[in-house]
């Protein structure tokens, strides 16, 4: 299963942090990060965390700027809520 965690700068990064943690644990999960530079100084202001070290979490891993990534929207299928 791919599962597609942002973290941006607002509050709270902690919460992406425990969610690519418990992920991490899973194998069945394609972990991809979006991780903005707000996001990596909210991370290491609220966790200390680098994010380098949250990046090895992730098995892909993207800036925010790179609209060339492998998510495109055309190719990411939605959720079946």
């Amino acid at each position: 299963m791919r599962i597609i965690v942002g973290i941006t700068g607002a509050s709270g990064a902690i919460y992406g942090l425990r969610l690519l943690e418990r992920l991490r644990n899973r194998p069945d999960a394609e972990i991809h990060l979006v991780l903005t530079r707000s996001g990596e100084k909210t991370l290491f202001l609220e966790t200390g965390q680098m994010a380098a070290d949250v990046k090895k979490l992730a098995d892909f891993w993207y800036p925010v700027e790179d609209i060339a990534c492998r998510l495109p929207a055309a190719r990411t299928p939605p959720m079946p809520w």
